[in-house]
């Protein structure tokens, strides 16, 4: 709710900076707010995404797979694995590109030419971009150690009959199913 009213109130102070006819303050107001509302917000959604298509696949594991089926999961969650892990190196990426001295002393400067109510607006702006890059981040990395640890338990034999490392696993699965705020039941092999 707390990132709608600051875009709420970042498109109403452009609107009134450019009314008014400030032209100076409402570029940089409009440039820096459009900047806050893009950084890295593509790399967040797609690590939500994908984080959400590995619990779907996670879903669909047979109990007892053939060693074809096997290589094929394997595959498929080492690929998502990799996935997750560029993107996650994306965000980092970005929250160093943001903590640079030279992006900070241009956010300085930028807004040294605006209203304290608009300067207010942007840090919370930025902190609240800070903090959903940071979330996202632990989260992912979250999602891989488990996705890690239940490639594990598959080459251990966790889908081919080893009975404590297909309840392992089941275990690591109701915990990704209760990050992803999805009720399980419990029995995630079918």
């Amino acid at each position: 709710m707390q990132s709608l009213r600051a875009n709420v109130a970042l498109v109403l102070a452009v609107m009134v900076s450019e009314m008014v006819g400030s032209h100076g303050a409402s570029t940089a107001l409009e440039v820096d707010g459009k900047r806050a509302l893009r950084r890295s917000r593509a790399d967040r959604v797609d690590a939500i995404a994908q984080s959400f298509h590995v619990l779907e696949i996670a879903a669909s594991l047979p109990r007892n797979a053939t060693k074809e089926q096997e290589d094929h999961i394997l595959k498929t969650l080492q690929d998502q694995v990799a996935h997750l892990k560029l993107t996650t190196s994306k965000i980092a990426d970005v929250e160093g590109h943001d903590a640079a001295p030279e992006e900070r002393a241009r956010l300085v400067a930028a807004r040294s030419t605006m209203k304290a109510e608009d300067q207010k607006m942007m840090e919370k702006m930025d902190a609240w971009s800070q903090r959903m890059n940071r979330k996202t981040r632990l989260g992912a990395m979250d999602v891989i150690s488990k996705l890690e640890n239940s490639i594990h338990l598959i080459k251990k034999g966790a889908l081919s009959g080893n009975k404590e490392a297909a309840e392992k696993l089941n275990s690591v699965l109701g915990k990704m199913s209760s990050m992803a705020g999805v009720g399980t039941g419990g029995n995630f092999l079918h």
